[in-house]
């Protein structure tokens, strides 16, 4: 008869562990899953600052034009992106230079774009400009560098007047781009594509 300590040193003897074979299988398939999952995971990332960057500019533009009503006095948002490495900076001023809206630097990697996706320094000018009077109506600041776009969602390739709607564009590394259309009522809106009219 066993006693129970040597019960336990046979059951110990008895599991010798894991094989080479089975060690490689196990790593093989963890290298497998990250993989996979590394460039899904990048995309995701990719998108969401995308995502991010425009909902908060947008944000911000709304802000700006509640600002331009509640103290009577015009608000010019201003993106600007220097070259097509430089990061893309927005800025909220009202006549007097002064700074109604905290400006904004987005994520390295986020361009300036038109709807084909044309950034800054190939075809897109910066900056770009969007004015909101005292009433919140968007006005024409005279920018030629500003896009405009049908009640398609088409780029017109001439400089916004005051009764046309102006787009934004913005594109992240993997080609996606999100846009941004304030009406000549003022009003602003985005969408997941490049094309949207409102």
């Amino acid at each position: 008869m066993m006693t129970i300590s040597a019960r336990a040193s046979a059951r110990l003897k008895g599991d010798a562990g894991m094989t080479l074979t089975e060690v490689t299988i196990v790593v093989a398939i963890i290298g497998l899953l990250v993989m996979v999952a590394v460039p899904n995971f990048q995309d995701w990332n990719q998108k969401y600052k995308l995502k991010d960057a425009i909902g908060l500019v947008h944000g911000y533009m709304n802000l700006a034009r509640m600002n331009a009503i509640n103290q009577n006095t015009p608000v010019t948002v201003t993106v600007t992106q220097t070259s097509p490495t430089a990061r893309v900076t927005v800025t909220f001023r009202n006549p007097g230079g002064a700074d109604v809206v905290p400006p904004l630097t987005l994520d390295t990697g986020l361009s300036l774009t038109n709807a084909t996706g044309v950034a800054v320094g190939s075809g897109v000018s910066s900056p770009q400009d969007v004015r909101f009077n005292s009433m919140g109506l968007r006005t024409n600041t005279g920018n030629a560098n500003n896009l405009c776009i049908t009640n398609t969602g088409a780029y017109t390739g001439a400089a916004c007047t005051g009764a046309s709607t102006q787009a934004f564009n913005f594109m992240n590394p993997r080609g996606l781009n999100y846009r941004i259309v304030v009406a000549s009522t003022g009003k602003a809106s985005w969408c997941y594509t490049a094309a949207c009219a409102q």
